[in-house]
């Protein structure tokens, strides 16, 4: 989606995006940000699901040319459950061995192989 910005817009990002700056220099706050900033053309700014950003040309009477690009349904979710995974399959192992020693104590059978 391409926005022409002549004045102050509010961009909802439901499931976040980034913000490119075709043409021209914007001035954005985003909700939950302490800081400002100023993009030119070539720049992004990325936005996190339900984020709000106010967009308004850097200098008045100008127009600026911007390109939201929302992020795929899931691509958050999915980028963010990585570590977890990894988390998740290094307790299994950890888990698996230590059952494993625990059946060895339990039952001196298991401990030559047959």
């Amino acid at each position: 989606m391409i926005e022409h910005v002549t004045d102050v817009q509010v961009l909802r990002a439901p499931r976040g995006g980034v913000l490119r700056v075709r043409s021209g220099q914007v001035w954005v706050t985003r909700r939950g940000d302490l800081a400002d900033h100023v993009l030119s053309a070539g720049e992004g700014l990325r936005a996190a699901p339900g984020q709000c950003l106010y967009l308004e040309p850097w200098q008045r009477g100008a127009t600026v040319e911007v390109d939201w690009q929302p992020r795929a349904a899931g691509a958050w979710l999915a980028a963010g459950t990585q570590p977890l995974r990894r988390s998740v399959a290094e307790g299994a192992r950890a888990l698996s061995l230590r059952l494993d020693a625990l059946a060895q104590r339990l039952d001196p059978a298991r401990r030559c192989p047959v």
